[in-house]
């Protein structure tokens, strides 16, 4: 009986600890998994500068973070920002900038932002009783044939015609309403 008891133990130990190890918290904890960084948030802590003269150092801060740290996260939108993409007023862009402008189109409208927004809202307005009655909004903006453009786009592409000539086809998603209907039978 002691025989046993004396296997039984150890056996049932091992047993744990093979158990345990499985699990993800165990293997993180043995240095099993690797751990990377968050790469959102590793960033690079700015050049130290010793002032002029020593005496003028300000008092320093229990707790606070240095002053002249940045965050990743203001690192990382000043890399993205649309400023930083294209070049400026004073800079001209690159040979290679100015052919993907050029081969990118036309540049938009300056109010294009509002355009869009004012389309989305007058498409996502529900209609009431009025509406249902006498058709559907006559301002809602029509929208691109997907197949008809397509098709036209592969057409000035075999012709060696540039994409932009030729009008967009579009279709509208206005329906007559019950009174349109009846004013069509006549």
């Amino acid at each position: 009986m002691t025989t046993r008891r004396a296997i039984a133990v150890p056996s049932s130990i091992v047993l744990a600890l093979a158990l345990a190890g499985c699990s993800n918290g165990m293997k993180k904890t043995f240095g099993l998994e690797a751990n990377p960084p968050d790469a959102y948030q590793v960033g690079t802590l700015p050049p130290l500068s010793l002032p002029p003269e020593l005496g003028q150092l300000p008092a320093p801060n229990p707790g606070q973070p240095p002053t002249q740290e940045v965050s990743a996260a203001q690192q990382g939108s000043s890399v993205i920002a649309p400023a930083n993409a294209l070049p400026g007023n004073g800079q001209p862009a690159s040979a290679a900038g100015q052919a993907f402008l050029n081969q990118a189109g036309p540049a938009p409208q300056g109010d294009i932002r509002a355009q869009v927004n004012q389309n989305a809202a007058v498409s996502s307005k529900s209609g009431n009783f009025v509406d249902k009655l006498m058709g559907d909004n006559p301002a809602a903006p029509p929208v691109v044939n997907a197949d008809e453009e397509q098709r036209r786009l592969q057409e000035n592409a075999a012709m060696g015609q540039p994409v932009t000539k030729g009008a967009t086809p579009q279709e509208s998603s206005a329906s007559p309403g019950l009174w349109g209907r009846f004013l069509n039978w006549f």
